[in-house]
């Protein structure tokens, strides 16, 4: 919104530099964005709120600096002469009437009626006054419309009254498809929710929005009709979005002008008239209004003690009085306790109290309420959030798209998988939201393998999808469903790659996500994978489980899908449990800047012992400068005896300050020799 800095003037009586009202606006929550010179004037942009629309005219914005300044507003100019009837002898009801065929859209339509005008040039300071907010000059019927919307906020309509067919104005709904051509040479169709001014033939205004083309105020112009209305603000907005038309006008109507504007904006537009013209205006006021729209709204109290509260700040009481009077308040009622408010017809933002306490901490000045110290904790990042995006991040990067199935199941499908996590009934919906999905999961793969089977039915060969979500289980002594985090995986293949393992995609998946979670060590040593003979849902020789001590912890295999051709193998883990055994916090060491030391041994074993067995023995060895445990191959043969294995493994030494000697590697290498002979008699194969 551009205000030209004089044109305030001639709303209050002030002395101030630009930059001062500039500053005082910008305080009281009227930003000023911009101030430019225009001769020797200035224009302040200021940023309008949706919830301001008396903002958007000077006297509004002058209303604030009087309250600011505690000073009057200055008085509107509204009166004018009136003559009983035209130069042929017709008064105002012979020449025209109103019919308002929709009341809920078109709230109040005024008309007066103005003869013997000369259309012509606007005067100089009229120009002027237009020119600084950024709008050109036409006529002066025209100019003075446009003056009387940005002083007062209403927007105005003059009719060349004599372009009209028939006498009579009819505000009613456009028929579909009406034609209508709008001032600006924009050409229209028109639907039936639009709303139109009509004379008896066709549309010669869109309510709210534009005039037409067809009886547009010219310099041939002697008769004029002025229309000041009040139009519903929604339906406004709707049809200048469909049409695509947007105009200072309905900039105004969509924010709610003033009801009772009207009738104080086309008083005011008459009395400039015949201030700067010869015109002539017929006596009385063609005028609709809709039950109610006038009526004065409900009181809002407000309490004193109220307004310290959420302000901070004791406002005395005058002050308080003083501030909502001069923005336009009227007091209805006084007690000790409280007081009653009626909210101005311009104030439709203002029904509860706290709009009421904002009006006075603005311009008692927010910058006038002491400072509140205030102590900041830093609140730490959820380790298990962060755990589970960097979980969902690592599937990602290996090629799943992550999937959202439904907490709902049908229950007996695929009724193994889900009792192999919860042996037990599942838990049952009162009101599902499907008939067919009345039951709480207790898996995640069932979800996963119904959208296999969608996207496979759909001509998609490779599906890779997973889900971290929760699942619900059954708990003795518990009456209510146990939830628990769960992660799931699936690959799905039309045609296998020869030599490709998915046993080994799937295994490597499950290996990745424990290893990213660095899970303690008396955890991960008790961690074991044991094969599943059945019971658990998957194809036979192809299922493994996850096991800690006697917790179950991930379940992968092979499944077999009704319909759907290729392999499907499938996983699925614990996740919430084996966050809760990861390690949040990490020790790190400066690199060494001195070679390493790598030896490789190759020992024979019995055929039971197993690898984790024998890399937990090395690390409880704490060699010194002990480094990195390398897995390399194991072996069964010929060159080995029955029920005996050779294990090869790599061992890396490295120290932080000098480089080792050969000597100190050998010494470890042989105590370490020394340890594994003694508790699983291994010897090294030569």
């Amino acid at each position: 919104m551009k205000v030209s800095l004089d044109w305030l003037r001639d709303h209050v009586e002030m002395d101030l530099p630009v930059e001062d009202v500039a500053y005082k606006l910008t305080m009281c929550g009227l930003n000023c964005e911009a101030i430019e010179a225009n001769g020797t004037d200035h224009v302040l942009e200021l940023e309008v709120t949706s919830n301001r629309p008396d903002h958007l005219g000077h006297r509004g914005v002058a209303r604030e600096l009087a309250c600011i300044l505690d000073v009057p507003l200055k008085p509107l100019g509204l009166d004018f002469p009136e003559v009983a009837k035209d130069t042929v002898g017709n008064a105002l009801d012979e020449v025209t009437s109103i019919e308002v065929d929709d009341d809920d859209r078109c709230g109040r339509y005024t008309a007066r009626v103005a003869f013997d005008v000369d259309v012509e040039a606007s005067p100089d300071w009229l120009i002027r006054r237009l020119e600084a907010i950024g709008l050109r000059s036409i006529n002066i019927v025209v100019d003075l419309t446009n003056y009387v919307m940005m002083d007062l906020g209403q927007p105005l309509h003059a009719f060349d009254l004599d372009l009209l067919e028939g006498p009579e104005i009819i505000v009613r709904r456009a028929l579909r498809g009406e034609h209508f051509d709008a001032i600006d040479g924009t050409e229209l169709e028109l639907d039936s929710d639009d709303l139109v001014i009509a004379d008896s033939s066709r549309a010669v205004a869109l309510a709210g929005v534009m005039g037409g083309a067809q009886t547009e105020v010219s310099g041939t112009t002697r008769r004029i009709m002025l229309e000041s209305a009040w139009f519903d603000p929604v339906p406004v907005r709707e049809t200048s979005r469909r049409l695509g038309l947007t105009s200072d006008s309905s900039h105004r109507f969509e924010r709610r002008v003033d009801v009772d504007g009207a009738d104080i904006a086309s008083r005011r537009f008459f009395h400039l008239l015949c201030r700067e013209t010869d015109g002539k205006v017929l006596a009385g006021c063609m005028e609709t209004t809709r039950v109610g729209l006038l009526a004065t709204p409900p009181a809002v109290a407000l309490r004193p003690q109220r307004i310290e509260k959420i302000l901070g700040v004791a406002v005395p009481i005058e002050e308080m009085n003083s501030i909502l009077v001069a923005l336009g308040f009227e007091r209805v009622s006084e007690s000790a306790s409280e007081s009653h408010w009626a909210a101005p017809s311009w104030r439709a933002d203002c029904t509860r109290e706290i709009d009421l306490i904002e009006e006075i901490g603005r311009i008692h000045g927010l910058d006038r309420v002491p400072d509140f110290s205030m102590h900041v904790r830093v609140i730490p990042e959820d380790q298990q959030a962060l755990l589970i995006e960097r979980t969902k991040s690592l599937l990602e990067g290996t090629g799943h798209h992550e999937a959202l199935t439904f907490s709902f199941g049908e229950e007996g499908a695929l009724k193994d998988l889900e009792e192999w996590w919860c042996i037990g009934d599942p838990w049952v919906v009162r009101n599902p939201v499907r008939v067919n999905e009345g039951v709480l999961r207790r898996s995640l793969l069932p979800g996963l393998l119904s959208c296999v089977r969608g996207n496979r039915l759909h001509g998609v060969d490779r599906v890779r999808l997973f889900e971290v979500a929760r699942v619900f289980h059954r708990r003795d002594g518990i009456d209510r469903p146990v939830e628990k985090l769960h992660l799931a995986w699936v690959h799905s293949i039309h045609d296998p790659v020869a030599g490709a393992d998915p046993c080994r995609e799937i295994r490597g998946i499950a290996d990745a996500v424990l290893e990213m979670l660095r899970l303690d060590n008396s955890a991960r040593s008790s961690m074991t994978w044991n094969p599943v003979s059945g019971g658990s849902g998957m194809l036979p020789e192809t299922a493994a489980a996850l096991d800690l001590s006697s917790e179950r912890l991930g379940l992968l295999g092979a499944v077999c899908i009704d319909g759907v051709s290729g392999e499907t193998w499938c996983g699925e883990m614990d996740l919430g449990t084996l966050i809760d055994h990861a390690k949040f916090s990490h020790r790190y060491s400066e690199f060494s800047r001195y070679p390493g030391v790598r030896r490789d041994l190759n020992i024979v074993v019995e055929e039971s012992v197993l690898w984790r067995d024998i890399s937990s023995e090395v690390e409880s060895a704490q060699l010194g400068h002990f480094e990195e445990l390398t897995f390399v191959d194991v072996y069964q043969g010929k060159q080995v005896p029955r029920g005996q294995k050779s294990v090869t493994f790599s061992m890396a030494f490295r120290a932080s300050d000098r480089s080792l000697t050969r000597e100190e590697v050998d010494e470890s290498i042989d105590g370490l020799m020394q340890r594994l002979k003694s508790r699983f008699q291994a010897q090294l194969r030569t």
